[in-house]
C-alpha cells in the first residue's frame, strides 16, 4: 500500500508532479552552483592577486602553493593533495610561457637569498613540478640562459649553506630535479652542466646520483659512442669524456662513503651502463670504481661470516640461530648485492682480455665462489654470480686457469646438481661449459675429472654432468634464447675435450679417445645424436659434424624415439 491507501500497482505519478519534484531539486541546486562558480572565481582571483609584486610574502607563498599544488593535481599525481585547488582551466592560464616567466622565473632569480628564500624554493618546486609533469614542448622554451643561470645560482647556494635546513634541502632537490628534468629536453650549454655537476659532486643524496645517473646514461654515453663510430679519438681530453670522467669519480665515492640502498642501487645502474662498452669499463677501472662494488656484491657473505664467528663464540649453532641469520638479511641488501654483481657481470661480458685479466686480479673469482657457497644467498645472485664466471671463462686459458685456482668448478658441479632454479643450473652449466671450451691440455684433464683441493663430488662428474646438460637442453623449450646459448656452448666444449682426448690417445698410445669413452660410458652418443634434430639448423649441423667425426653414429633423420640405439664404436 502506498501512502493515499492505493496498492502499489495502481499507484501513478503524474507529469505535473515529475515537473514539481525537478524544479524542487533545481532549485536547491542553484544555490550551491553558484557558490560553487564564486569560489572559482575568487580562488583564481586570490591566486592571481599574490603572485603581484605588491603581494605581501604571506600571500604570495600561499598563491604559490595552490600553483604548485593545481599542476600536480592536473598533470601528475594527484592523490592525497589538499588544501586549494585550481580548475584545470585556471591552471592553464597560470601556466603559460609569459605568465611562468613573469610569476615564476623572475621571482626566482630576483632577490637576494636568505631574505627570500621560501619564495625562491617555491618558485623552484613550481619549475620541478613543470618539468616533471607536463610535455616538454609546453615549458623548452621557457628555459633560456637566465633561467638555467637561476636555477644554477639556487643550487649552488644551497650546496654551499651551511644551516642544513629543510627549506634549504627542498630547495636543493628542486634546482637538481630541474635540471636532471631538462637534461634530455633541452641542449644546455656544457658551462651550465659542468657547474651543476661541481655542485652535485659534492653531495651523495638521491637527487645528485639520479641526476649524474641521467646525465652518463641519456647524454655522454650516447655522445661517446656517436663519436666512436665517427673515428673520434677517445683518448683525446674532449670535454664529454674529461665530465664523464668526473661523473664516474663522483660514482666512485659514492660507492665508497655512501650506506644509502636507494643511491647505492641507483649508482649500480649506471655502472652498468657504463659497462656496456669498453671505453667506459676503462673509465671504472682507472677510477677504481670496482673494489668497492665488489665489497657491496660480498655484503651478504660479509654479514654470514660475522654471524657465524659470532655463533662460534657464544658456542651456539642450532635452528633458531640459522633461522635468525637468514631473518637479518633484508630483501633491500639481497637486491642490492645483485646490482653490484650486476656490474661486475656486465664488464665481465664486454671486456677484453687486458680488462677481464684487471678484473680477475681484484679476486672476482674467489669472491663469486664465496657467494655460490653462502647458504643464505639469494636465487638471483647465485644465477648472476655464475653467469659472471661463465663470461669469464669463454675469453682464454689464462682466465680458465684463474678460475680453476679459485676452487669454482666443483662450485659450478655442485650448484648444478643441487640447486632446483632452472635458470641457476643453466648459468652454472654454461660456466662449466664455457670454460671447457677454452681450457687447454691439462686444464680439460682437471675439467674432466673435476678434482681439486676442496672436491668431495668424485672423479669423472664433470663429464657426466656434460651428459646431463645435453640431456636438459633435449628436454627444454628449444626455442629459448638461454637454452640456445647453452646448447651451442656444450657443443664447444665437447669439440674441445673430445680433441684433446685424441691428442691423449696419440700421445700415450691408447687404444681410443679416453674422454670420447668416458662420454660413450655416460650415453653421451645418444643425447648428442637427439641435438642433431634441433631446430636450429647451426646447432642440429655442428652435432651431426661431431657424431660423425669422433662417434660411428649413423645420420638419423628423426631422433624423436628416445628408444633408438645407436653403435657405440669409436673411430
Amino acid at each position: 500500500m502506498v501512502s493515499d491507501g492505493r496498492p502499489w500497482t495502481t499507484a501513478t505519478y503524474t507529469k505535473h508532479d515529475q515537473g514539481e519534484t525537478q524544479d524542487t531539486a533545481l532549485s536547491e541546486l542553484l544555490p550551491h552552483l553558484a557558490s560553487g562558480c564564486q569560489v572559482r572565481d575568487s580562488l583564481f582571483d586570490e591566486v592571481l592577486g599574490g603572485l603581484q609584486n605588491d603581494a605581501h610574502v604571506g600571500a604570495k607563498l600561499q598563491a604559490l602553493a595552490v600553483l604548485r599544488k593545481s599542476i600536480q593535481a592536473h598533470n601528475g599525481d594527484g592523490d592525497d593533495l589538499g588544501g586549494k585547488i585550481l580548475t584545470e582551466e585556471d591552471t592553464q592560464k597560470l601556466t603559460t610561457r609569459n605568465m611562468l616567466e613573469l610569476y615564476v622565473v623572475r621571482p626566482l632569480g630576483a632577490g637576494a637569498f636568505n631574505a627570500d628564500n621560501a619564495i625562491k624554493c617555491e618558485c623552484a618546486k613550481i619549475l620541478n613540478e613543470i618539468t616533471t609533469h607536463m610535455p616538454s614542448k609546453s615549458y623548452s622554451r621557457l628555459f633560456t640562459g637566465d633561467a638555467l643561470r637561476s636555477v644554477i645560482l639556487l643550487m649552488e647556494y644551497a650546496c654551499g649553506s651551511r644551516n642544513n635546513s629543510r627549506l634549504e634541502d627542498e630547495m636543493w632537490n628542486a634546482a637538481v630535479s630541474i635540471l636532471k628534468n631538462l637534461l634530455t629536453v633541452v641542449q644546455m650549454p656544457y658551462d651550465v652542466v659542468d657547474q651543476a655537476l661541481t655542485c652535485v659532486c659534492g653531495k651523495s643524496d638521491a637527487a645528485s646520483t639520479e641526476f649524474c645517473h641521467v646525465l652518463v646514461a641519456k647524454v655522454l654515453l650516447p655522445k661517446l659512442v656517436e663519436n666512436v663510430t665517427t673515428g673520434v679519438r677517445l683518448h683525446m681530453q674532449t670535454s664529454l669524456s674529461s665530465m664523464c670522467r668526473r661523473a664516474v669519480k663522483y660514482f666512485a665515492d659514492v660507492i665508497a662513503n655512501s650506506v644509502d640502498y636507494q643511491v647505492l642501487s641507483r649508482t649500480c645502474a649506471t655502472l652498468v651502463c657504463l659497462g656496456e662498452h669498453r671505453f667506459g669499463v676503462d673509465m671504472l677501472l682507472e677510477a677504481n670504481c670496482l673494489p668497492g662494488v665488489l665489497k657491496i656484491a660480498l655484503s651478504v657473505v660479509t654479514k654470514h661470516e660475522e654471524f657465524l664467528s659470532t655463533l662460534m663464540d657464544k658456542d651456539v649453532y642450532d635452528g633458531s640461530a640459522i633461522s635468525q641469520m637468514r631473518d637479518s638479511v633484508t630483501p633491500q641488501m639481497h637486491q642490492l648485492t645483485f646490482d653490484a654483481l650486476s656490474v661486475i657481470s656486465k664488464i665481465a661480458f664486454t671486456a677484453n682480455r687486458r680488462q677481464a685479466a684487471a678484473l680477475l686480479d681484484m679476486g672476482v673469482a674467489e669472491a663469486i665462489v664465496k657467494m655460490l657457497n653462502c647458504p643464505i644467498s639469494s636465487v638471483m645472485l647465485r644465477t648472476r654470480a655464475a653467469n659472471t664466471l661463465g663470461n669469464l671463462g669463454c675469453e682464454s686459458e689464462t682466465e680458465v686457469q684463474t678460475i680453476i685456482e679459485a676452487d669454482a668448478l666443483p662450485t659450478l658441479v655442485r650448484t648444478y646438481r643441487e640447486v632446483l632454479e632452472q635458470d641457476t643450473k643453466v648459468e652454472a652449466a654454461y660456466a662449466i661449459c664455457a670454460c671447457a671450451s677454452r681450457a687447454n691440455r691439462k686444464q680439460v684433464g682437471y675439467i674432466v675429472s673435476c678434482t681439486s683441493r676442496s672436491c668431495a663430488i668424485g672423479s669423472n662428474s664433470c663429464m657426466a654432468l656434460m651428459c646431463d646438460v645435453i640431456d636438459f637442453v633435449c628436454k627444454s623449450d628449444p626455442r629459448s634464447e638461454g637454452n640456445i646459448r647453452l646448447c651451442r656452448v656444450v657443443l664447444s666444449a665437447l669439440e674441445n675435450i673430445l680433441n684433446v682426448g685424441d691428442t691423449e690417445a696419440k700421445s700415450h698410445r691408447l687404444l681410443d679417445n679416453p674422454y670420447g669413452r668416458l662420454f660413450l660410458d655416460n650415453q653421451g652418443d645418444e643425447k648428442l645424436a637427439k641435438i642433431a634434430a634441433f631446430p636450429d639448423f647451426q646447432i642440429a649441423k655442428r652435432a651431426m659434424m661431431l657424431s660423425q667425426s669422433f662417434f660411428n653414429t649413423p645420420r638419423l633423420w628423426n631422433t624423436a624415439d628416445c628408444d633408438v640405439m645407436y653403435t657405440k664404436t669409436l673411430i
